[in-house]
């Protein structure tokens, strides 16, 4: 499975090189004048223990208040053996975009795809379809399915369909299988690209809150390895063992 995913990703990788530069008009457009947001970028503050907006914790539900509680106490006593990327798991939506690594996104008119180099991911925007929900509702995976479309200059992704197998932070910050992300990307000058995201789930939390990340376009910034196995993260612990 190692194998498989690592040969799909240096596909991706090749698909990126062979697309870099492809967008033509003028500077910061894509040819058909979308915002051009293709190129790598890297997060400017990544965030352990997720805030809002506002500073302060998302609104909890008491038993999910509980249960953040108990897992930032053991990942405070260094016990964080369930965290779902400590055993190698995708990190689910929206903890993946706080991640401490590059990102490598490629632009296409009905297609925007996100290269991750934490874990070897990539996640797909497919333009102006809609929303998934009732019978066309997919099984839930740990990234979700997203749509994305355009508000002017905004790309907004809305994204469904998610397992309750993943932490929303570095801490524990639990969801279920009612969460639903949105995110809006906007350029914040020439080289930074702001993303405000919304986070709505009923059984989790008493009411949808917002939280925001942050990029700095990293020109020449190349992907490296990132090989993920339980033994790097507990070692003397043979994966499946």
């Amino acid at each position: 499975m190692s194998s498989l995913r690592n040969g799909i990703f240096a596909t991706l990788i090749a698909f990126a090189v062979t697309q870099a530069g492809a967008a033509s008009g003028t500077s910061g457009r894509t040819a058909d004048g979308k915002p051009d947001f293709g190129g790598v970028w890297l997060v400017e503050k990544p965030q352990k223990e997720v805030k809002t907006t506002a500073g302060k914790a998302p609104p909890l539900k008491p038993e999910a208040a509980a249960l953040y509680s108990k897992r930032k106490q053991a990942v405070a006593a260094g016990e964080d053996a369930d965290d779902p990327v400590g055993l190698c798991l995708p990190h689910g939506v929206p903890r993946l975009l706080s991640a401490p690594r590059p990102i490598h996104i490629l632009q296409k008119p009905k297609q925007i795809t996100v290269l991750y180099e934490a874990n070897h991911q990539a996640r797909m925007f497919y333009l102006d379809e809609p929303v998934p929900s009732g019978d066309n509702m997919p099984d839930p995976t740990f990234n979700g399915a997203s749509v994305a479309r355009w508000s002017g200059d905004a790309l907004i992704v809305e994204t469904v369909a998610m397992n309750d197998q993943t932490w929303l932070d570095d801490v524990g910050l639990p969801h279920s299988e009612a969460l639903k992300v949105v995110e809006r990307y906007q350029f914040d000058g020439a080289d930074r690209l702001r993303v405000n995201i919304t986070v709505t789930d009923p059984e989790t939390f008493t009411a949808p809150w917002d939280m925001q990340v942050v990029y700095k376009k990293q020109p020449g910034l190349r992907f490296k390895e990132d090989p993920c196995s339980e033994k790097f993260w507990h070692p003397g612990k043979e994966s499946g063992g």
